[in-house]
């Protein structure tokens, strides 16, 4: 753990860690380990570079180590549609001007369709997804990608 009294220099910090690009499992973990203990306290602007790095280095290693798959488009509007609690026969009437989802998909028909997985999303519908559902959470920070193919 990074002592709390008597901050180290960045430099300092660069060579008590050695933070380095990680390789196996065991630097995950001790990097892991680091992270953790650094965000149970506040950290002084040389510990917050060296977290910033940290962080950095992990997601790096998660990202090639363990990939996420892709869900198909229909799962992840399923999904949406649950978390937001929107019922799939609402839809028409939730999206925007009341009738957006038609001004989307184009008819009625073709929302169930495409809802039930029975027709691809085009990439303006994907686009106008991404929008309406980002407008719901800020926290979300899906693109036109996450409902196409």
């Amino acid at each position: 753990m990074i002592p709390t009294s008597n901050p180290l220099t960045y430099g300092d910090l660069l060579l008590q860690y050695q933070p380095k690009p990680i390789n196996n499992s065991q630097e995950y973990e001790r990097f892991l380990s680091i992270i953790e203990g650094m965000m149970s306290r506040e950290l002084s602007n040389d510990e917050g570079l060296l977290f910033d790095l940290l962080v950095l280095l992990v997601e790096e290693y998660e990202r090639k180590h363990y990939p996420i798959a892709r869900t198909n488009p229909t799962a992840t509007l399923e999904s949406l549609l649950d978390e937001f609690d929107i019922d799939r026969e609402c839809l028409v009437d939730i999206f925007g001007d009341r009738e957006c989802l038609v001004d989307i998909f184009g008819d009625r028909d073709r929302v169930e369709s495409v809802i039930g997985g029975k027709q691809a999303i085009a990439p303006s519908q994907a686009e106008s997804l991404a929008e309406f559902f980002n407008r719901l959470s800020a926290k979300l920070a899906l693109s036109a990608r996450d409902f196409l193919l």
